[in-house]
C-alpha cells in the first residue's frame, strides 16, 4: 500500500531519511536542522509529494517527489527525488508498486528521476519501466539562503 506522509510519519521518516543519505547516495550532508526544515515542506504539500510505502501491514520505505513545471514537460513534471525501501522488503515489488501508483495520478507530463549508475538493479528496474537517459548531465549549486 502506498500513501500519502501525514504528520505521524515524522519519526519514522526522519530514521529512513538518516539511512538515504548515509547510503552513499548524494554529496550532500543533511542534519536534522535541514531535515526540519524540509518537513514543513512536506506538510504544506504545496510542492512536495512525500508518500509511506507499507507492506504486510510494516512501513518498508517513503518516497519524497517534488512538483515543478518544464517546457520539455509541456507543464507539470513530477521529480522523484528520494525513493528509499528498507533493505529487508527489497526484491518484493515495491518500486515498481510505486512507480506504478503514481504513474495513475496521471497530473504530470513527465516523471524524472537522478540514479547513481553503480546501482544496477535500481537502474533495471526504471529502464523496465520504460524510463530514458536524458542525454544529458545535472549541475547543481548550493546557494547561502
Amino acid at each position: 500500500m502506498i500513501r500519502e506522509m501525514t504528520a505521524d510519519d515524522k519519526s519514522v521518516y526522519f530514521e529512513m531519511s538518516k539511512k538515504f543519505y548515509s547510503a552513499g547516495v548524494t554529496n550532500s550532508v543533511i542534519d536534522d536542522c535541514g531535515r526540519e526544515k524540509f518537513w514543513k515542506e512536506i506538510l504544506s504539500r504545496e510542492i512536495v509529494k512525500a508518500y509511506i510505502i507499507e507492506y504486510e501491514g510494516s512501513i518498508a520505505g517513503y518516497s519524497v517527489c517534488c512538483v515543478s513545471a518544464s517546457q520539455e514537460a509541456c507543464g507539470r513534471l513530477l521529480w522523484v527525488d528520494e525513493l528509499y525501501i528498507e533493505p529487508e522488503f527489497r526484491s518484493k515489488g515495491l518500486g515498481r508498486e510505486f512507480f506504478k501508483f503514481i504513474e495513475t495520478k496521471k497530473d504530470y507530463g513527465y516523471i524524472r528521476l537522478e540514479y547513481e549508475k553503480e546501482n544496477e538493479r535500481a537502474v533495471k528496474l526504471y529502464k523496465s519501466l520504460g524510463f530514458k537517459d536524458c542525454g544529458y548531465l545535472s549541475l547543481y549549486k548550493k546557494t547561502e539562503g
